[in-house]
């Protein structure tokens, strides 16, 4: 895997950017074709209904996660999600980045919000 970092750039005049680290791993994953980009939040994942925690959403296709309409919290994650896949990844994992079991599911293919085309 390839861990990707909150990412410091800057503009054509050396001013310092803070660039979107879930924009700039789900480019790289795109670019790479890669099997899963697994990102890490807050939550154990993508919810239909915040902050109803029986909501979780275990397994979507990215054609329902368009559909649907999330609370401004979510809305980045969501995006750069359908971003990745759209640029080429094959899927992509929401999951609690605080817990350690939860990144070794995600490495075993399970748990958090798997998201496919």
């Amino acid at each position: 895997f390839l861990p990707v970092v909150s990412p410091v750039s800057t503009d054509s005049k050396g001013q310092a950017l803070n660039v979107n680290a879930d924009l700039a791993a789900g480019a790289i994953a795109g670019a790479l074709s890669a099997d899963q980009i697994i990102y890490l939040t807050d939550v154990a994942g993508i919810y239909r209904n915040w902050p109803d925690e029986n909501s979780l959403i275990e397994e979507i296709d990215i054609k329902e996660l368009r559909a649907m309409k999330f609370s401004e919290g979510m809305i980045p994650k969501v995006e750069a999600v359908i971003n990745a896949i759209s640029s080429g990844a094959k899927s992509a994992r929401v999951i609690d980045g605080r817990s350690l079991q939860a990144f070794e599911d995600a490495l075993a293919g399970k748990g958090g919000t798997c998201v496919r085309k």
